[in-house]
């Protein structure tokens, strides 16, 4: 069934009437018909902004030019996100390629949008006429002057053409360098030898070559391999390969994007495109950033040096005279596997044979049910992209009213977006005629795949992940913002990590845990008491080292944006070791890999650290009055994930905490309190 056709049965009641079915796209679409959607969808926006930009300035009011300006761009998104999306999860080859070209050549008009002379000025008439407007309006107004300010509309012609022409040029630097990651094929092939410590079911769903078996370079064939791969040599090999995506040319590719931003924002008339990004964030400043890092790096180490010694003390033990007594880019997950098995008899490999991802999903969906006072119902068919995928209505518990649907896709293909993430499709807004747009969207993952032998297989860390992912899904549905511009994760985006976040941590609970959990063989069988309670006290096993390298990536991001050009790979070598206490490998070139800093987290890494400030003091709510009361749960609803950015997210979340917030919860959750139970302290992330 075609998406239009899926949508307009699903979503069109007499009381939520939807806009023409000619929004909507078919999954099963032509790559030739999908280019033209985007160019149609785009000639409309085009048309219509056209007639904006002659508006005379009397006619200029909220109505016509602000309100206006939004509802073409809403629609021209809406009617666009499906043949982006499709160019990350399409099994077609051809059907991915115009997707990405649709995504590289709406970014670059969106470009030449916030560029334009007439649009700013019918807006700024709007402005001026002085019209009383509070709430989500005025913030919108404010908001839209900003964004088109921001692109140099300040300054002398011939500086904002070459704004525009840099930032178009940025876009096309950046889609390209997503398309090497995504495309990535490569392989590696190792003896039955060189798999020792692997588990029976990892080895025995790897494609083979006579006597050579072959490791992909997706999360669920190289996380696992470097876990448990006894052979230092095997695991040397595939990190020195997984660390090459993207290879020489992408390094090249964000040599050329950080000059290309670096000029941008001097231009702008801003010190660096830090000073740029950071503008529109709670921190304000890379400054700011940067002094939260280094305040928590500084107690991070202290945690981690012993950390690091007790890792280094395993490789000696194992590798005798063979040892070089460091902890190298390829040791520290193998080695930190063997501290959770040996001291801790945490054994990821039998987790998760508790964990199978229909168990765990029907778990997680539970939760989520009774926390937020939601129930979902499973579509079918779903009319999705590939036969796996899965579509779920989102219904108010207390009145059943129709909210929204979502998607599932949680297994690895070719040509498939590689990580874990919440794509929205259709994004909810009041309409012209009144009524309110249900969103849409779909959580992407990449889980190991279940084959005829036996079901996929989730470790905790997956299970934490699919709570983190499902909860920015639940952020994006469940918006009642106004406008699109505050739709859902429409959030600073330092702070939009922090309500996933703070979800993460149910995966953390035993009765929770319990809940979610089934074993393979025998799905009554829950997880024992003895391994959740050796789980939980491992909980912050290494956690200095986790969290210096969550560190290192904020580091190396701000400081490659905030300096004049450096080589890439020279400033991360720098930093890894500077910063993360482990060496980077030799030949390797992991920023080419670097993904984030393509994707819209440029300068704004550092958001997944400053945010869980925000996450941990959020759930010590929860803590206090109920992992699941329905209470506080339908009270963060309200408060937090349906405004959107339609509030401030400061004032969010004061009315969430009903007081200032801190950081001594952030500093328990990690470990980092001193015997005595003193806080030790840290910068928290404050307003600014």
């Amino acid at each position: 069934m075609s998406l239009s056709l899926l949508l307009l049965s699903l979503l069109s009641t007499p009381a939520y009437p939807q806009p023409s079915p000619s929004h909507w796209l078919d999954y099963s679409i032509s790559s030739t018909t999908l280019s033209l959607v985007c160019r149609t969808a785009k000639a409309k926006a085009q048309d219509r902004l056209a007639r904006l930009g002659a508006l005379p300035a009397e006619r200029a009011d909220f109505a016509a030019a602000v309100r206006g300006f939004w509802e073409a761009m809403s629609d021209l998104n809406d009617e666009t996100a499906g043949p982006m999306f499709l160019g990350e999860v399409s099994t077609d080859q051809a059907v991915r390629d115009a997707g990405s070209a649709c995504d590289t050549d709406i970014s670059r008009w969106n470009v030449e949008v916030y560029s334009r002379e007439d649009l700013y000025k019918a807006l700024k008439a709007a402005a001026a006429k002085g019209e009383k407007r509070e709430g989500e309006d005025a913030r919108l107004l404010e908001k839209t002057l900003l964004a088109f300010k921001r692109t140099g509309l300040e300054l002398p012609a011939a500086q904002r053409a070459k704004v525009r022409e840099l930032k178009q040029r940025i876009v096309e630097v950046e889609n390209k360098f997503r398309k090497v990651l995504g495309e990535e094929k490569a392989t590696l092939s190792f003896t039955k030898e060189q798999l020792a410590g692997m588990p029976a079911d990892f080895v025995a769903r790897l494609p083979r070559d006579e006597a050579l078996y072959k490791v992909s370079l997706d999360y669920p064939d190289y996380f696992p391999f470097m876990d448990n791969a006894k052979d230092p040599e095997a695991r040397r090999l595939l990190e020195a390969r997984f660390n090459m995506r993207g290879g020489e040319s992408n390094t090249r590719l964000l040599s050329e994007v950080l000059a290309l931003r670096r000029e941008t924002a001097k231009l702008l008339g801003y010190p660096s495109h830090a000073h740029y990004v950071l503008e529109d964030r709670m921190a304000k400043t890379p400054e700011a950033a940067l002094t939260f890092l280094t305040s928590l790096r500084a107690k991070l180490k202290a945690k981690a040096d012993p950390e690091l010694k007790d890792l280094a003390a395993l490789k000696d033990a194992e590798l005798g005279s063979r040892s070089d007594h460091r902890v190298r880019a390829w040791d520290w997950r193998y080695y930190h596997n063997r501290l959770m098995k040996e001291r801790y008899q945490v054994d990821d490999q039998k987790i998760k044979e508790y964990f199978p991802v229909d168990v765990v999903t029907t778990g997680m969906l539970d939760v989520y049910q009774r926390l937020l006072g939601l129930r979902y119902r499973e579509v079918k068919p779903a009319g999705a992209w590939h036969p796996e995928v899965q579509l779920f209505e989102v219904l108010d518990a207390s009145d059943g009213r129709l909210l929204a649907h979502f998607y599932m896709d949680l297994f690895p293909r070719d040509g498939k977006y590689k990580h874990a993430a919440a794509f929205t499709l259709v994004q909810g807004r009041r309409l012209p005629d009144g009524s309110y747009q249900r969103p849409v969207s779909a959580m992407v993952a990449n889980f190991n795949k279940p084959t005829a032998q036996a079901p996929s297989l989730m470790t905790h860390s997956e299970v934490e992940t699919y709570f983190h992912e499902f909860g920015h899904i639940m952020h994006q549905v469940l918006t009642t913002a106004r406008y699109q511009r505050f739709s859902g994760t429409s959030v600073a985006r330092d702070f939009v990590e922090a309500p996933s976040q703070m979800l993460e941590n149910w995966t953390w609970n035993g009765k929770i845990l319990q809940s979610l959990s089934g074993h393979h063989k025998d799905r009554s069988k829950k997880l024992p008491d003895d391994i959740l309670a050796r789980m939980l006290a491992a909980k912050n096993v290494d956690s200095g080292l986790k969290y210096l390298r969550q560190a290192f990536f904020a580091t190396y991001d701000l400081t490659a944006h905030m300096t004049e050009a450096q080589d890439p790979n020279v400033l991360y070598a720098k930093l890894m070791e500077e910063v993360s206490l482990i060496p980077m490998s030799p030949g390797t070139r992991p920023e080419a890999g670097f993904g984030h800093l393509m994707g819209g987290y440029d300068s704004a890494y550092y958001g997944y650290l400053w945010s869980e400030v925000f996450a941990q003091d959020m759930f010590s709510r929860f803590e206090k009055e109920g992992l699941l009361s329905p209470v506080v749960g339908l009270d963060y609803r309200r408060k937090i994930l349906e405004p959107g950015g339609s509030i401030e997210e400061g004032v969010s979340l004061r009315a969430f905490l009903g007081r200032e917030p801190g950081d001594e919860a952030f500093l328990k959750s990690i470990g980092l309190e001193t015997p005595s139970g003193a806080k030790p302290g840290a910068a928290a992330p404050r307003e600014r």
